[in-house]
């Protein structure tokens, strides 16, 4: 299949339209996850790994946009982990570029991934991503060069690797045109135009 990368590819970085709308300034490091709320995303290790980037950024904020059948056990878990100051709950957002737009990290916690289309955005949008290392992920991040691979299921291993960017943000150029060439709907074209052509043949 083909996305339609356009708006990612040409969203400019921190723009701020959706931190100023939830009131986080823009110095503060903002950290998201995109997805249902479900068990297999845990959203449990996301919130532990908020606990340990907030030792080192007291200012940093973490956004859950989204929605799901687990979401009242993570509000819970948000007020037990003394987080509620700093995670924000958005539910569903119609324009995702917004949200990858002011993100300095998009994460994935998951226990288990196909080829989440999250992770194609974000980097289209030169978002940074750190993710664990499940299912089609690494092969979608080039084995850790397109975006920070977590390979253990660890609240350390997670924050570390969120601190880390945070602190040396990539040059997300190569990942961004690599997304292009590789998901986007006019790679599509291409190859069904290819195809017909042959067929034609």
């Amino acid at each position: 299949q083909g996305l339609d990368l356009d708006n990612f590819v040409h969203t400019t970085r921190k723009r701020s339209t959706f931190s100023a709308a939830r009131n986080i300034t823009t110095n503060a490091p903002l950290i998201g996850t995109i997805g249902r709320i479900t068990t297999t995303k845990n959203h449990r290790l996301f919130l532990e790994a908020a606990v340990r980037v907030r030792a080192k950024y007291p200012d940093a904020r973490f956004v859950i946009v989204g929605d799901g059948e687990i979401r009242a056990e993570i509000e819970v878990l948000v007020d037990q982990l003394q987080l509620r100051e700093a995670v924000i709950f958005t539910g569903w957002q119609r324009d995702i570029t917004q949200v990858d737009s002011d993100l300095d990290v998009q994460v994935i916690s998951s226990i288990n991934e196909g080829t989440p289309v999250t992770v194609i955005e974000a980097l289209a949008a030169g978002c940074p991503v750190v993710a664990t290392a499940v299912g089609g992920v690494p092969d979608l991040l080039d084995q850790g060069k397109l975006g920070r691979l977590v390979h253990e299921q660890t609240a350390a291993a997670l924050a570390q690797a969120i601190v880390d960017v945070i602190a040396n943000p990539p040059d997300g150029t190569e990942a961004q045109r690599l997304m292009v060439d590789r998901y986007g709907i006019e790679r599509l074209v291409k190859d069904l135009d290819g195809l017909y052509r042959g067929l034609l043949a």
